[in-house]
């Protein structure tokens, strides 16, 4: 399931704002979706009014009001679905139905297969008669347990627990366990949800402890060697801590640490908790995770986390919500990031059932995109948010898209700029004297502010 469309009317500072994550070309929703604007644009609502939406849990609102169906295909099939969150409203389109035009404004033909009709200001639809409710709930509507999995990081929280970390992040085995019984759809991932990563940790460690105990255990092979089970079961389940491992060495390495794999203590009372600890490679002296950077930090544990929730998983139906991916890393960690979430959120198979959202400030990020997966949020001449599909090609230079995309007429400062006009003045005198001496001063000026700031008759800085 993908989202298509978002139609937001009347919200904060949307008053009436369609967001198309379809490609035009095929008119498939897109897989990944970069959110770019200035500041108050709304990208961070957009992320929110989703995460709402998707993370409702089943039986919380009252007869499913809320959800209403747009030109109902037969029973079975899913349906065009809209549901409404503050405002926002969520365009679901299944891939295996047909697409059809001006759904929102000519909604169902026939309201008798449908429901009662709603007309007001606040929703415009059909309400669902009670067996078609019953259909969504079984089968658009995200369960824990399950292969559904909505994730949601915030670009700040009102409290860093991070900062707290004395030794290891604080749970226990007991916690830990409690997520063999109930496993659920939605997280949060931020720097305040640090002990709910670790939790997950020690249950996937506890996991393959039990897999392997059931793998030698079964009747089939209980008359093989050990080294024999030993050798079949590592090669089809991989040790998480080594995986954690290899995923924070592409960061820790660049700044001398790695993370100690070999040493890591697992739990066995139900009051113990899993001590795995980042070092020093030349020393091997352990390092607090407190006193790690704060960007190096936050980055290893958002990254962390999310890859956890889906280690050995298949994921049928995903979304990941991420708010300032770039958030404290040095500009040479974004240049792959959207290649690592596209690894962390791809599923043995090599299928990819999640649909990613980012918003950034970034044009390192926003340079990973699609034109069409880039939405530029922006304010109206009335103060109100439009959207618009984005203009430079993947892979372009970071300053091409700061400037077809963030629409920036200036990408130096007042210094630089001073620079630039005396550059062009330098070239214009040189251009107008007869002086071969004068010339050549000029000329050395010139040359000189145009090697430090890289200017060249040709560009337009």
């Amino acid at each position: 399931m993908k989202i298509c469309k978002l139609i937001i009317r009347g919200y904060r500072q949307f008053e009436k704002t369609d967001l198309d994550f379809t490609d035009p070309a095929t008119g498939e929703p897109a897989d990944r979706i970069c959110l770019i604007g200035r500041n108050g644009t709304g990208k961070s609502t957009v992320l929110r009014n989703i995460y709402q939406l998707l993370s409702v849990v089943p039986g919380s609102l009252p007869a499913w009001g809320r959800f209403f169906a747009v030109k109902l295909k037969s029973s079975d099939q899913f349906v065009y679905l809209v549901a409404e969150s503050n405002g926002a409203i969520v365009h679901f389109l299944d891939s295996r139905i047909e697409r059809e035009e001006g759904w929102i404004d000519d909604l169902a033909e026939d309201p008798t297969t449908v429901g009662s009709k709603i007309n007001s200001t606040k929703y415009r639809g059909y309400l669902l008669k009670p067996e078609r409710l019953a259909e969504l709930k079984n089968n658009l509507i995200f369960k824990d347990d399950s292969s559904d999995v909505v994730i949601y990081s915030p670009s700040e929280v009102p409290q860093n627990t991070a900062i707290g970390i004395g030794d290891v992040p604080i749970t226990t085995l007991d916690k830990a366990l409690g997520l063999f019984q109930t496993f659920p759809f939605h997280h949060t991932v931020s720097n305040q949800t640090i002990a709910e990563c670790w939790r997950v940790l020690v249950y996937l460690v506890k996991k393959r402890d039990n897999d392997r105990d059931e793998f030698e255990n079964s009747k089939e092979n209980l008359s093989r060697t050990k080294s024999e089970l030993i050798e079949e079961f590592d090669r089809t389940h991989p040790k998480v801590l080594h995986e954690l491992a290899v995923l924070w060495n592409e960061i820790l390495d660049r700044a001398g640490l790695e993370f100690d794999e070999e040493g890591a203590s697992n739990p066995i009372q139900l009051n113990d908790n899993l001590k795995a600890y980042i070092r020093l490679k030349s020393t091997k002296e352990k390092i607090a995770y407190s006193q790690l950077s704060t960007g190096t930090r936050d980055f290893i544990f958002r990254l962390g986390h999310i890859f956890l929730l889906y280690f050995g998983r298949q994921i049928e139906r995903g979304f990941l919500l991420v708010d300032e991916p770039e958030n404290s890393l040095f500009p040479d960690f974004l240049f792959d990031l959207m290649d690592t979430y596209d690894r962390i959120a791809r599923n043995e198979d090599g299928t990819t059932n999640t649909q990613m959202f980012f918003a950034t400030h970034s044009p390192l990020i926003a340079a990973q995109f699609q034109p069409h997966e880039r939405i530029i949020l922006e304010w109206d001449e009335g103060g109100h948010v439009t959207a618009k599909k984005g203009r430079a090609p993947i892979g372009d230079d970071p300053n091409d898209v700061l400037k077809k995309d963030f629409e920036l007429t200036r990408l130096m400062g007042k210094e630089g700029e001073k620079k630039w006009q005396e550059y062009l003045n330098l070239r214009k005198l040189i251009r107008q004297s007869d002086d071969e001496n004068e010339k050549a001063d000029l000329l050395a000026r010139a040359v000189e502010i145009g090697d430090s700031y890289n200017f060249s008759p040709n560009n337009d800085r």
